[in-house]
């Protein structure tokens, strides 16, 4: 038996329970895993799946990003962005079945939410997606700038509280993406220093340079002096000092002559406050904040969350150190930056394993630090004899 204390969920796309046939695959989940709660995407970005066990095939091509029900387009009225709809959704109430089957079988439901990682509506709308210093849309990205993509992101998560009730919402790209985030095939020879990286991540979408024209900047000769920057940079050869040289807190300040400061600034305040307003809907809503991202110093700067964020957060996803010394005191500290009465699920895998005993040592591991529950991934992606290790796993926490 798994220590009815320490929760195991597992990720799941719609698709491996209604291929299945959703009790069937509920009930090999509960009967190999032990998980007991599912955590399951309403809304997903472009993949492609090797499935071992589907019933129809082992390999499928995903949408380049979809929700998985059918949405009340009424609820989008304020935004051009509408949700495309998987044709994996062959009748109306397609995910409410679904969700309605996870209940009945005892198990916790909770959403696993994609934002702004979509490659659908940035192909249909690119004047909402990033655009970098060079004017070029970000197929793949969203910008959260736009008063479009945030009435977007305030209606899929009422929608989906609304009408699926989930106890938590993952939170997954309601953020700006680094800069190559979602490309496909790239083609790329020679090197790309950090700096270079850093300032391709920045966003120049129209309606981001409006927020720092209202703020006082000069938005459009900024533009121009980043896209002069970085024409020069990425057409020479970089030295060997020019690849260590890191875009850190001392750069961003000085740059531009503080300017590229000041930009940051304006944009991580509008997609803080996005961040917010979306968390303030989870919770209005009956379910918990889930986020494996906590906001502090650069990487503020490359994903445009603040640490205000961080008190918002009720469940977080973070890993352990490698020394099981440090692993109480890493989740003490976790739990006093999150949310008061927060938790801590910790990933565990199973990843590419043949055998039970990483994954066990993984988890008792997380229980032991003190972690709420371990997250299992994913479903649909493991073989037979990996959810039977998953159930090893569960089954040796004391």
């Amino acid at each position: 038996m798994s220590n009815p204390n320490f929760t195991g969920a597992l990720y799941t796309y719609p698709w491996d329970l209604s291929d299945e046939g959703v009790d069937d695959a509920l009930d090999r989940i509960i009967d190999l895993t032990g998980c007991t709660e599912i955590q399951l995407a309403p809304s997903y970005h472009v993949s492609n799946y090797f499935l071992p066990h589907s019933p129809l095939a082992p390999i499928r091509f995903g949408e380049n990003g979809a929700i998985y029900y059918r949405p009340d387009l009424s609820r989008y009225e304020a935004t051009e962005l509408k949700p495309y709809v998987s044709p994996t959704v062959t009748t109306h109430d397609y995910f409410e079945r679904l969700v309605d089957a996870i209940d009945r079988k005892g198990l916790v439901f909770s959403a696993w939410n994609v934002y702004f990682f979509n490659h659908q509506l940035t192909e249909k709308h690119p004047e909402f997606a990033k655009h970098d210093a060079f004017g070029m849309p970000y197929i793949g990205q969203i910008s959260p700038s736009s008063k479009d993509a945030q009435e977007f992101a305030v209606a899929l998560t009422q929608e989906i509280m609304d009408r699926f009730r989930p106890h938590a919402v993952r939170v997954e790209a309601l953020q700006r993406q680094m800069w190559r985030h979602g490309m496909l095939k790239n083609k790329f020879q020679g090197d790309i220093t950090e700096r270079c990286q850093f300032l391709l991540g920045v966003c120049f979408n129209p309606a981001s340079m409006r927020n720092a024209e209202e703020a006082g900047m000069d938005a459009e000769n900024f533009r121009r002096d980043v896209d002069a920057w970085l024409r020069a940079e990425l057409a020479r050869i970089p030295s060997e000092d020019d690849l260590t040289m890191p875009a850190d807190a001392e750069w961003l300040a000085n740059s531009f002559d503080g300017r590229l400061r000041k930009y940051l600034d304006i944009l991580n305040t509008h997609t803080t406050d996005l961040w917010l307003r979306v968390a303030e809907v989870i919770k209005r809503g009956g379910g918990k904040v889930q986020s494996d991202y906590l906001a502090h110093g650069v990487r503020t700067d490359t994903n445009g969350l603040e640490p205000r964020i961080n008190k918002h957060i009720d469940r977080l996803t973070a890993g352990l150190p490698a020394s099981d010394s440090d692993a109480g005191s890493h989740m003490q500290n976790y739990l006093e930056m999150i949310a008061p009465g927060g938790e801590v699920f910790v990933p565990v895998g199973p990843g590419n394993i043949t055998e039970a005993a990483p994954l066990v040592e993984r988890t008792r591991a997380a229980a032991e630090a003190g972690a709420a529950g371990a997250l299992f991934y994913n479903y649909g992606l493991m073989r037979e004899g990996v959810l039977r290790f998953v159930g090893e796993a569960m089954r040796s926490v004391p």
